[in-house]
Formats: structure tokens, sequence, C-alpha cells
């Protein structure tokens, strides 16, 4: 082989080995805008579980206090649609890979039955409450966990979904997006005129999830053919969003105690907020992040699905102990955030290190044994 022939079969293979670590992921750019977003919902889901304690005092509270709640609470919804639609963007566009998607279920499995076992052992000896582990079918152990339980439905079908959105002529997104934001119109309707009926619609039907999940790709592959700007979408989010405390805020004071309806996950309002934070985050710049920011936003989003997971214990601690609702909402509400969402964060570091260390030694074991 003479040196021209040698150049061309150095620059071949560098070729193929770029084009073996694009497609397995390792040299893709990290998008930090939804980086921000995992990590911004993520404290956004303490918010809701503080100020949520907080209006389910309505009558014990202030008024000013029960409002600033609300206010918190309506604002800090938009964590879950856009943990769904964070979900959506990243694995919908994947090649069609059914051992992963098996793996990814086993995964997020054991990892519920690990942490509804922990919370059982915490309930029993500390709050004393009974649960049954045979109810895991039915009921999660603690609300939050419910999350999980949605996230292994979705996995189970993801295959199908990459393989029909991947073939789905573009044409057919706004109508998704039309058809989904109509039943959650119609159930809204519905539920105002006390007509408890659901249209479990495939997909854009009753549960909202899936229609959360797949709109969070829909927006990503579209985002340029969006025609609001980032700040048009920002403001149309928060309008949304204070449309579902306005609700909330009537209907409790009409009622005298306090409503959620307006709080969940299938309003239309939330639904929409949700949307457009995700698409006004996405249409920024991620130059705006600098080298420490994009540091911090990568350590905490590491360890973000521990905090979820275990910031509940922090949460009982600070109900059964600290009786929050003897202070105020303006003060409590930002100080239990900050303490919960810092003890889980530092939990966290410990929870995921050994989980890292048994990894590593399971990867050495099995190098040992395949020598």
């Amino acid at each position: 082989m003479n040196e021209s022939e040698r150049r061309i079969s150095f620059i071949m293979e560098g070729i193929h080995q770029a084009a073996g670590k694009q497609k397995n992921g390792k040299n893709q750019k990290r998008d930090y805008n939804i980086e921000c977003l995992r990590v911004v919902s993520c404290f956004l889901v303490v918010c809701i579980h503080v100020a949520n304690y907080y209006s389910r005092g309505y009558g014990e509270i202030s008024m000013a206090s029960y409002v600033f709640s609300l206010m918190v609470n309506g604002v800090a919804r938009t964590a879950v649609p856009v943990f769904f639609m964070i979900s959506g963007s990243l694995l919908i566009p994947e090649p069609v890979s059914l051992k992963k998607c098996l793996k990814r279920t086993l995964q997020m499995s054991g990892t519920l039955i690990l942490w509804s076992g922990i919370y059982l052992v915490w309930n029993a000896y500390y709050r004393g409450t009974e649960y049954s582990f045979r109810q895991i079918l039915d009921r999660p152990v603690k609300l939050h966990l419910w999350y999980l339980y949605v996230l292994i439905g979705i996995y189970l079908v993801l295959p199908f979904l990459q393989s029909m959105f991947d073939h789905m002529p573009k044409s057919l997104y706004p109508y998704f997006a039309l058809l989904w934001a109509g039943f959650l119109c119609v159930n809204e309707l519905l539920e105002m005129m006390h007509i408890n009926v659901r249209y479990p619609v495939p997909i854009v039907g009753d549960a909202c999830y899936l229609g959360y999940f797949v709109m969070g790709y829909l927006v990503k592959q579209n985002l340029e053919h969006v025609p609001l700007k980032a700040k048009g979408c920002g403001l149309l989010s928060a309008a949304c969003l204070f449309i579902a405390i306005g609700e909330t805020f009537f209907a409790s004071w009409s009622r005298g105690a306090h409503v959620e309806h307006f709080f969940e996950y299938r309003n239309i309002w939330i639904a929409l907020g949700g949307v457009l934070l995700f698409t006004d985050v996405l249409k920024k710049s991620d130059r705006q992040y600098g080298d420490r920011v994009k540091a911090g936003i990568d350590f905490i989003s590491r360890h973000s699905f521990t905090i979820y997971l275990c910031h509940v214990l922090f949460l009982d601690i600070v109900k059964l102990e600290m009786y929050p609702r003897k202070i105020s909402a303006f003060v409590g509400i930002p100080v239990f955030v900050t303490g919960i969402f810092g003890a889980a964060l530092l939990f966290s570091l410990v929870w995921d290190g050994v989980q890292k260390k048994i990894k590593d030694k399971k990867r050495c074991w099995n190098g040992k044994a395949g020598e």
C-alpha cells in the first residue's frame, strides 16, 4: 500500500468511526434548553407539593396565604407536562429497538418496586400507615409514584409510537395537536357541567399523558414552523396558567373549600400552559448558558430523577414535625421548598454515588468472568 492509499484508508476509517459514534448518540450535542427544562421542572415538582399542602388548608390559613399558594401551585403545574414532553422529544426520534425498550421497561419496573418498598417501610414505621404490597398493581404506595406507572406503560408501546411517527406525514401533526387539545376542551366542559364522562379515544382521549409525550416530539421536530416567538409563547403560557388559577380561586371561594379540579393535568389551560412553556424555552438560544451555568445544569440534571423519587421523604418530615401551615405561605413556601429540594439533592448525591459504585463493581466482575 503506497502513501496515498494509506492516507485514503486513514480518512475512511475516521469517517466510519465518526459515523458510528453519531449513530450511538455519543457525539450528539447536549441540548441545554432540554436539560434546563428538566432541572426547573424537578424544582417545580417540589413547589407543587409544598404549595398544594398550603392550598388544601383553605380556611385554616389567611386568604392572602391561600392566594399566594394558588399562584405558586398553578405555575408549578407545568412541571409534569414538561417532564413528559422532554421524554417524548428525546425518545420518539430514536431508532426502533425492542431490546432497548424492554430494558427501559424492566429498569423502570425495578425502580418502582424498589421505591415502593422504601416508602412502604417509611409509611409503616414513620407515618404509622398501613399498605399491602399486593396493592402495588392497583395504586402507588406514595401518590407521586404514579408517574412511574405511566412511564412503564409508555415504554411498553414506545416502539409502535416510534415507527408510527417516523412514517407519519408532517401534514398530520397539526391534526393530532388539534384533536388532543379538542378532547381536553370537551372533557373540561363536561366536568364543569358535572357530567362525569370520558371518551377514551386512543392516544388523544382521556389519558392526556401520552398526548404530552407526543406533543414534546411534535414541538421539537417542528419548532421552526411555530409562528410565535419565544416571548409570545411565554406570555401566552402565563395567561393560560393564570386562567387556571382564577378558575380554582373562584370555585374554591364559592364552595368554601379548596377545589383541585382546575389544576389537574387534563385541564386545557394547564396543558396549553405547559406546551407553550416548553416551546418558549426550546426557541431560546442555548448560547445564553455560560460554562458555570451548564456545569450546574449538568450536575442537577444527573440527579433529577432521584430527587423526584426521594423528596417526599423530606416533605413528610416537614408536614409532621414543623406544622408548616402555622407559618405564612409567603415565608413557608420558599423556605420549605428550598430546604426539601436541598435535602433531596444531598440524598441523591449519596444514593446515585452508591448505585454507580455497585454498577462499576458489576462491570469489573463481569469483565473478570469473561477473561
